[in-house]
């Protein structure tokens, strides 16, 4: 958001965000210089807050509103009717909860993927006409130069005699079945590395006990919360970014992994088709012991992981730049209010 946000003011729009008070959201919109609206969201105040920011919102005179959330879309259509301007959603994600009335608030809705878009219509068929897909896009400046010995200056937390294996994401997103698969891999590749990059306390101590149950606690790094401004190193010094996730709506972290050269394998599930010619810029499977497989031939054939990762960054360039995402997000708001001028909310 914050990002796109300053892309938009650059191109000449300016821009609002209606945000939680104290959020760290708040504080970096705001040193960013945009217009903050903030909302109280606890404590007596937070019953009043909605109308407030309505309120105050017409100041602003906006010509669309934008939520990045679904449960947002209450405050946003009450905005949107303060100001009488049009409702946009983004769905970034497979929503587990879907709400024909609430949904039903948004003008447009816009899903990430086409995965989230069809499992949107397929429970509420009412939405087709107002649905379409915007992929993510992301600023390869924003990626250029990673630091391919980010992992190294982690010693001696990081290992990095063996290959280094990087999962992304909160710890419910398969990461135990990556673990199941360590002890295979570590019969060909003695001193490879499972890197889990995110933070997730409550199930961190489950992946813990497994690791010991299988005899590879020594196999599993915690890197923790990697800030963006660093993800490109991140990624950028794994031999591989890997995913046992089923039901992810987009995979951000997949093509930021691509665009700085890291193949990405994972399950032909979810969003990932979309993202993945699988044998040419990554590798989708079935199974697990496809997926076993597969990385093993990787990690053994150096050449193949050079053409792959050639292939990964061509690709992201060529389909997933930003600058595609908000051509695409500045003719929608367009269609919509049918002039020039453009508030995002």
């Amino acid at each position: 958001m914050l990002v796109m946000a300053g892309e938009l003011k650059r191109r000449g729009h300016d821009v609002a965000v209606v945000v939680r008070t104290g959020s760290m959201i708040f504080d970096r919109f705001e040193r960013s210089g945009h217009h903050v609206l903030a909302v109280d969201r606890k404590g007596i105040r937070a019953v009043a807050a909605p109308f407030r920011a309505a309120i105050q919102a017409r100041k602003y005179r906006f010509d669309v509103v934008h939520c990045h959330r679904d449960h947002d879309l209450l405050l946003g259509k009450l905005i949107a009717m303060f100001c009488r301007v049009p409702l946009v959603l983004t769905q970034h994600c497979y929503p587990r909860k879907l709400n024909r009335i609430v949904y039903g608030l948004a003008d447009r809705v816009v899903t990430v993927s086409k995965y989230i878009g069809n499992g949107i219509v397929e429970r509420i068929p009412s939405l087709k006409e107002r649905l379409e897909v915007i992929v993510n896009g992301i600023n390869p400046l924003l990626f250029a130069n990673p630091d391919r010995d980010f992992w190294r200056r982690q010693q001696p937390l990081v290992d990095v005699s063996g290959p280094l294996l990087g999962a992304v994401g909160a710890f419910y997103k398969g990461q135990e079945e990556l673990v199941a698969m360590l002890p295979h891999l570590r019969k060909s590749f003695p001193h490879l590395l499972l890197i889990l990059i995110g933070e997730d306390e409550v199930r961190k101590a489950t992946l813990i006990d497994k690791a010991k149950h299988f005899g590879v606690a020594d196999a599993l790094v915690f890197a923790g919360h990697i800030p963006r401004e660093m993800m490109k190193d991140a990624l950028g010094s794994l031999d591989l970014n890997v995913s046992a996730f089923r039901n992810e709506g987009f995979g951000l972290s997949v093509i930021e992994g691509m665009l700085v050269g890291t193949p990405f394998v994972g399950y032909k599930a979810g969003g990932y088709p979309e993202i993945v010619n699988s044998g040419k810029n990554g590798y989708l499977v079935d199974t697990n012991e496809e997926m076993m497989g597969i990385l093993l031939h990787l990690l053994h054939d150096h050449k193949m992981m050079k053409n792959i990762s050639a292939n990964a960054e061509m690709y992201v360039n060529e389909h997933f730049s930003f600058e595609i995402m908000l051509d695409s997000y500045e003719s929608l708001y367009l269609n919509l209010i049918n002039r020039d001028g453009i508030f995002n909310a």
